[in-house]
């Protein structure tokens, strides 16, 4: 028995009527954020229908474009929900569009950069803190090494350090730059958009230090206004980026407004335990994987002097072999630090001192490390984590291991099962988070890819999979 619920009440259908649904599997989409599609449909006019879509079928009726929650439901399985609008009324019935388009469900804030967004601002403290607890406060102020940030015109008082310290106490004469946490960030965009952020890289110890990196100064002002210290970003690409920096699975429940932000690479490691051989007859169609190797690599802040030639740390990583490459760009990257593991840049700030207002940063990244040899510091690394490409505890080798190893060893197959409905619901990435991803068929693992099914459930379903 197929059904469909608009706004928790079933709705009348044609009878025969086919929906074709495909899903996609996050971990595969580096470019966007998509949900499940499913290709316009009709419903009739019924007494029913016409009460639940607002009787727009009645020209008498004001038309005011509204999304309207869907459920689709196999022999009482949920396969699918998302949101659906009456896209016209035609002279048969009202044709319904899907718009589950998860790039867009930051509402308002969907396409304001963060550095517009109004998260608020608070006076400028009387004493900093120099050590800031990064699981309860909204930003630091970590000591910066930067000759450059007044420029040629360099005042007397400037020691070549942003949020200077000494003799345990903040220099009063230096710029003050608070640098956010991106977990604090992170819970404002839930409040401004109705949303949670959860999952394995949220709970993360290490990355709940995480901040970003800017040169917006307190010079001259009395408060903090927390957009200011925040890079020129989108929400949607927040996301995306961070996902390409640290190989992460965007999972959306859409329903209960929750984003879990999973490794990529734990996937991967997870056991396969569900086993399909008798859903799918042997075929020996498959075809090979030509981009078997990874390039990964970061929009560097070219506004720093010391990124104008990278430290051979922040080149590029490509694997080896001889496979095609399959690129993947971050905007994210980190700045370099000294000795010490101290940021270090030479990069103009953003101060009204020598009218330098004009100034910009590019969207960087680094752990607050807290106080490290009486200093409050910020750096490239922390605990068993470090924002490069190559040397020890490299992004490499802590977060694309796994992938890298899939990609090089990978085939692609498209096959027909005969699955029934408590299949599909076990298989709805989003939904489950990615929690059933893994199958094994005929003597070997998959990855489950695309998916192409008809609703109802009449003959076979369609899988992409790729081998493990």
């Amino acid at each position: 028995m197929f059904q469909i619920k608009i706004e928790n009440k079933v709705v009348d259908i044609n009878p025969g009527m086919i929906i074709t649904l495909n899903r996609f599997n996050p971990i595969f989409d580096f470019n966007e954020i998509q949900g499940a599609k499913v290709y316009d449909f009709a419903l009739p006019f019924t007494p029913r229908n016409d009460k639940i879509l607002g009787y727009l079928n009645n020209p008498q009726v004001s038309w005011k474009s509204k999304d309207l929650f869907c459920e689709k439901y196999v022999h009482g399985e949920l396969i699918e929900r998302g949101f659906v609008e009456v896209k016209e009324v035609t002279n048969s019935g009202y044709n319904i569009i899907y718009t589950q388009n998860l790039g867009e469900i930051f509402g308002d804030f969907q396409k304001l950069p963060l550095n517009l967004i109004d998260f608020g601002s608070e006076p400028i403290p009387g004493a900093l803190t120099a050590s800031a607890n990064h699981l309860t406060d909204k930003y630091c102020f970590p000591a910066v090494s930067n000759p450059a940030f007044y420029g040629t015109a360099i005042p007397p008082t400037y020691n070549g350090y942003m949020n200077e310290y000494t003799s345990g106490a903040y220099v009063a004469t230096a710029p003050k730059v608070p640098f956010l946490f991106l977990r604090w960030v992170l819970e404002q965009i839930g409040t401004l958009c109705n949303f949670t952020f959860e999952g394995d890289f949220v709970a993360d110890a290490i990355m709940k230090r995480l901040v970003f990196y800017n040169t917006f100064s307190l010079d001259g002002r009395t408060t903090i206004e927390y957009r200011n210290h925040l890079p020129e970003i989108t929400i949607p690409d927040l996301l995306k980026e961070l996902r390409k920096l640290f190989n992460l699975g965007l999972f959306f429940d859409v329903r209960s407004r929750v984003l879990r932000m999973k490794y990529v690479d734990d996937i991967l490691a997870a056991p396969t335990t569900l086993n399909w051989s008798k859903k799918f007859a042997p075929v020996a169609n498959r075809a090979p994987e030509l981009a078997t190797r990874l390039e990964l690599d970061w929009e560097v802040d070219g506004n720093d002097g010391l990124m104008k030639v990278r430290p051979s740390d922040y080149d590029k990583y490509t694997s080896v072999g001889e496979g095609l490459l399959f690129p993947i760009k971050t905007r994210f990257s980190a700045p370099d630090v000294d000795g010490n593991g101290r940021i270090k840049v030479e990069q103009p700030g953003i101060t009204p001192v020598n009218n330098q207002l004009n100034n910009r940063f590019g969207p960087r990244l680094a752990f607050w490390a807290d106080m490290v040899g009486g200093i409050p510091t910020a750096s490239n690394q922390y605990g068993g984590y470090r924002l490069a490409w190559h040397g020890a505890n490299n992004l490499v080798s802590n977060f694309w291991a796994g992938f890298e190893a899939f990609r090089n060893n990978t085939f692609r197959r498209v096959m027909l099962g005969d699955l029934t409905a408590t299949d599909i619901a076990m298989i709805d990435m989003h939904r489950r988070a990615g929690e059933t991803m893994a199958v094994h068929i005929h003597g070997r693992d998959y990855i489950i890819g695309n998916q192409r099914i008809n609703l109802p459930l009449r003959g076979v379903s369609e899988l992409e999979l790729w081998a493990r």
